[in-house]
């Protein structure tokens, strides 16, 4: 726990060359409702500890035409527990799309559909086994220039398992270079279900690129988890 703790610091603050002011997927668990433009590319990555698991998280985005930006998305886990021959392994890779559904200035108010398919490609004991549709509607509402509201509604569903609901609210308030956000979000499924609460900042380094630390907390569960990343937007 201590050499993972170390590699987080690490990757959060000696990345000097990565700088923001842009809208990112993370570290929230809300998905952003805004589509990148055509031609832009955002890489969003980070890591994310937990008592018994790392994640090293990566996301791809890119703005292909007016309104729909493609999606590459991979985690690479590191658990003593999961096996005994392999300790770490990238775990499922997702590939989806978000699509914008509605944007209007007038009510501050804007909408977009994201899917993910996730393609069973790890090895047995880090994968899902089973291919599965990860799909959810993002809603944000502006409530002034410094502050904002957002929340998602989704369904997760893989072969031959039950599905699972997914939610998710969070009130981010900028504070000049600096914002912090407070969520709650969590999961339902038939024989499980999940709250849990986060908060976290993010620094602005220059109108690019960004950095954030965040921790998480389970309220019905005993999840916690520290996060810290990067994310650049290359235009």
């Amino acid at each position: 726990m201590k050499n993972r703790f170390l590699i987080f610091l690490f990757l959060l603050f000696n990345c000097s060359f990565v700088f923001s002011q842009i809208t990112t997927d993370r570290p929230d668990q809300t998905e952003s409702a805004v589509v990148l433009q055509t031609g832009q590319i955002q890489i969003e990555s980070g890591i994310s500890i937990e008592d018994s698991q790392s994640n090293i998280n990566t996301l791809f985005r890119i703005g292909i035409i007016e309104g729909i930006e493609i999606r590459l998305n991979s985690n690479y886990l590191i658990n003593d527990e999961l096996s005994f021959m392999k300790k770490s392994s990238f775990s499922d890779f997702e590939v989806g799309a978000k699509f914008k559904i509605f944007n209007k200035t007038s009510n501050n108010t804007k909408v977009a559909f994201l899917s993910h398919l996730s393609i069973p490609t790890a090895s047995e004991v880090f994968s899902n086994n089973v291919y599965g549709l990860l799909s959810r509607v993002n809603v944000s509402h502006d409530l002034n220039n410094e502050s904002q509201l957002g929340y998602n509604l989704g369904y997760n569903k893989f072969e031959k398992m039950d599905g699972q609901l997914i939610y998710t609210i969070v009130y981010g308030r900028s504070l000049g270079s600096f914002s912090v956000f407070f969520e709650i979000f969590g999961d339902k499924s038939k024989d499980n279900s999940n709250i849990n609460f986060d908060s976290g900042i993010t620094y602005l380094l220059d109108d690019k690129k960004q950095l954030d630390l965040s921790l998480g907390k389970g309220i019905n569960n005993d999840m916690f988890f520290i996060s810290g990343g990067i994310s650049i937007n290359i235009d």
